[in-house]
């Protein structure tokens, strides 16, 4: 279009022509000393945009630089353009949220499994035969017995939403330190970084390799191999092992990401009223806002065709306490989607005291 002016076609996920691929790209050379203007465009349809969260840039692929959107979606949801800011060394890495690839997270995983207090459970292999992992924190010299400890369960379903990765990432290294101490001793963590682990590296927003948005493919009347997603199958038959188990799961949390800040609403369990409900868990979480990072925890409802997402059709299935996590994507520091995370464990840690009755 120009000098450092470019137009580019985005493609379209499989099986949804009107899902727009993620804007993401490496310049590999010479970038240093160049200001870069695209104008996108994306012509399949105005399912989802491309254009609603803003956009990261890197020069080392681990730390990131927001950039908006000229328009934004409420103004245009299949053309816009993006200028970046003259950049200052030749390699140049591009993508939207704050990313976080499925190999960054492997190298999270290869650090955190060096501590005696996280067990890496892989569950089985994407299509692409990625590993699908589980990582279980607690401390391994608790006094108290495993089944007497509340266990919590944490997963991310949609694969680009990558800042409720991060709110994960922050929750896990609050758990690993000395601050985290006290609840490692009487909660088992489980962590689901990423669904779909092989969607990241095609730009794919919200499905796996099928086509399938993974939020939409819970089963609540159990597993079903057939029926399934083929990643949603294996993770839905192992959290059902664990519900089989001697420590089941006493929440179960859905990490997502939409405009604002973080953004809880739950459908509570039974062991929610004789801790004060579920409005005390909201208020201690608040408690620790200090940042405004994290909305006030509200209701949540089922409803019949939402028994197909995770947060409504693991309720459904085990009457256990389920939060749609959502929100976040205001938030454009990797920091502070990590502190989001923290804000929520500090809060989970002081409502459920004591250990399990």
């Amino acid at each position: 279009m120009g000098e450092n002016h470019f137009k580019v076609s985005l493609g379209a996920a499989p099986g949804h022509p009107d899902w727009p691929n993620l804007l993401q790209f490496t310049i590999l050379r010479n970038a240093k000393g160049n200001a870069l203007q695209l104008d996108v465009v994306f012509t399949g349809g105005t399912g989802y945009s491309f254009n609603e969260y803003f956009q990261s840039y890197s020069y080392d692929g681990v730390n990131w630089r927001p950039v908006d959107w000229k328009l934004g979606h409420r103004m245009s949801k299949q053309e816009d353009s993006i200028t970046f800011p003259v950049f200052e060394k030749n390699r140049v890495y591009v993508g939207r949220q704050v990313p976080l690839s499925f190999e960054h997270i492997e190298s999270f995983i290869k650090k955190w499994r060096k501590t005696p207090h996280v067990t890496v459970h892989v569950i089985g292999k994407s299509l692409e035969r990625r590993n699908l992992y589980r990582i279980e924190i607690t401390d391994a010299n608790s006094p108290h017995p495993r089944d007497e400890r509340w266990v919590h369960w944490f997963a991310n379903q949609h694969p680009g939403e990558h800042n409720s990765q991060w709110r994960m990432v922050g929750m896990i290294e609050w758990l690993l330190s000395d601050e985290g101490a006290d609840c490692r001793r009487r909660f088992i963590c489980h962590f689901n970084p990423m669904m779909s682990p092989d969607a990241p590296s095609h730009g794919w927003y919200r499905i796996n390799a099928q086509g399938v948005d993974m939020n939409r493919a819970y089963r609540a009347e159990g597993s079903d191999k057939d029926a399934q997603a083929h990643e949603a199958y294996l993770y839905q038959r192992d959290l059902e092992s664990l519900f089989a188990s001697t420590e089941p799961p006493t929440s179960l949390w859905c990490m997502h990401t939409w405009s604002g800040n973080v953004d809880p609403r739950i459908l509570p369990g039974p062991e929610m009223a004789p801790l004060g409900g579920w409005e005390t868990l909201r208020d201690l979480i608040n408690r620790h806002n200090h940042a405004d990072l994290v909305r006030p925890m509200a209701k949540w409802v089922v409803k019949p065709e939402t028994r197909t997402y995770w947060t409504d059709g693991m309720h459904v299935q085990f009457g256990a306490t389920s939060v749609l996590c959502e929100g976040g994507a205001i938030i454009k520091t990797k920091e502070a989607n990590k502190e989001s995370g923290v804000v929520l464990m500090k809060g989970l840690a002081e409502y459920y005291r004591g250990t399990r009755p």
